[in-house]
């Protein structure tokens, strides 16, 4: 399909990037901070309507399309603002297609919240399925009587959430945080932004929102906005090393003047902009497989372009001070997270080697399993074998005096 950014979304792009820089505060953070959430920051976010652009406008929603909150969420990528932006785009993307036609129940009043900033709903990421994270724990949640136990070991803003989004017993639930039999305890992790902490639950209440698999377009939804803030993360990393490369002087001449130096960061630049038209075609048509080869480039260009940008920031970039260890430590956090990229490529390559439209694959290929063999009904005839007139005669052998010394 043919597709091209219009005005408005430019706009929006840019209006989003303007504001999370300024109000962002320190970057990178004070060493050893431990602050949640900019509530501040937050409210601003909901007030212009961003933080329910994908939820129905009948709960208080943007009624807006994949396309716009994947803008947003590229824009929350590059800036890495102190606010849940993708956790909560996610829990919230998960809840309205849930919620589906019904206008009332449980799931209503939550997106009513995430959508005026009163409630901070995260998933919890462990117990999402296989097709959308690398680490899967299945059983780390049980569902017995309505309520809820288990343990979760890394949940995004989990100290400061007031609703978590989880699977438990093979079910999509939420639960509030609030409730008696909660416990959480904040943990030091890789991401100085992104603040996890675990969280305990002993029978704790929840509502039943609908089966634990998702469906193609709430599975479109999470592969994107992923996509897309690792497409903006990307996008600093090369814009970052690019800036430094042009100030940094050596042996007389800005660093960037270097072979060895612009050779990679124009291959790092050729390497985003693949990616963002994959997800810019993902976010405009909603296909869930066209999300998982965006989400697939986009790790993998956010893995390249944040080592090449701390390795052009030189010893500077090792320092707490520079941005480039920020955004290599959000690259690595969500790679853990997905999983690695031979896995999200083998996944592509199961789905393309065994589609029904495609005639020549009739076996299912995986990276551990090998290709399994054709059935014999489907293998080629062996060719017949030549009557013996029809075979081509041996070359006559050269005579000794025409053989090459």
């Amino acid at each position: 399909m043919r597709f091209a950014l219009t005005d408005e979304h430019r706009e929006l792009a840019r209006t989003v990037h303007r504001l999370l820089v300024e109000r962002r505060g320190a970057f990178p953070p004070v060493f050893g901070s431990s602050a949640g959430p900019d509530q501040d920051l937050w409210r601003e976010l909901a007030g212009l309507g961003l933080l329910g652009l994908t939820v129905p406008e009948r709960f208080g929603g943007a009624g807006a399309g994949l396309l716009e909150a994947a803008l947003v969420a590229e824009q929350a990528g590059a800036a890495l603002p102190p606010v849940p932006y993708l956790p909560a785009a996610v829990a919230s993307a998960v809840l309205a297609e849930a919620q589906g036609d019904d206008s009332g129940g449980p799931g209503a009043e939550i997106l009513q919240g995430i959508t005026g900033g009163s409630l901070l709903a995260v998933p919890a990421w462990e117990t999402f399925p296989r097709t959308v994270v690398g680490r899967h724990r299945p059983d780390a949640l049980r569902l017995a009587g309505g309520r809820v136990s288990g343990s979760l070991t890394a949940v995004p803003y989990g100290r400061d959430a007031d609703v978590l989004v989880a699977v438990a017993g093979g079910v999509l639930v939420s639960l509030r945080l609030d409730r008696p039999g909660v416990e959480r305890t904040a943990l030091d992790g890789l991401d100085v932004v992104e603040r996890v902490a675990a969280i305990e639950l002993a029978s704790v209440d929840a509502h039943v929102l609908g089966p634990g698999e998702f469906g193609g377009r709430t599975l479109a939804a999470v592969r994107t906005l992923f996509a897309a803030e690792l497409v903006g993360l990307a996008g600093q990393c090369v814009d970052s090393a690019v800036t430094y490369a042009g100030e940094r002087h050596q042996f007389g001449r800005p660093i960037g003047s270097f072979q060895a130096v612009k050779h990679t960061l124009a291959d790092r630049h050729a390497q985003v902009d693949a990616a963002r038209l994959l997800l810019h075609r993902a976010a405009a048509t909603g296909d869930p497989h066209a999300a998982g080869l965006a989400v697939q480039a986009a790790g993998d260009a956010a893995d390249a372009a944040s080592a090449d940008n701390l390795q052009t920031h030189g010893g500077m970039g090792f320092t707490w001070e520079a941005s480039a260890h920020v955004l290599l430590k959000r690259a690595r956090a969500r790679r853990a997270l997905l999983g690695t990229s031979a896995r999200q490529l083998d996944a592509i390559a199961d789905r393309l080697l065994t589609s029904r439209t495609n005639p020549l694959a009739r076996s299912r290929v995986s990276a551990r399993s090998g290709i399994s063999p054709l059935p014999s009904s489907a293998r080629p005839a062996p060719s017949a074998s030549l009557p013996s007139s029809a075979r081509p005669a041996p070359s006559a052998s050269l005579p000794s005096s025409d053989r090459p010394a």
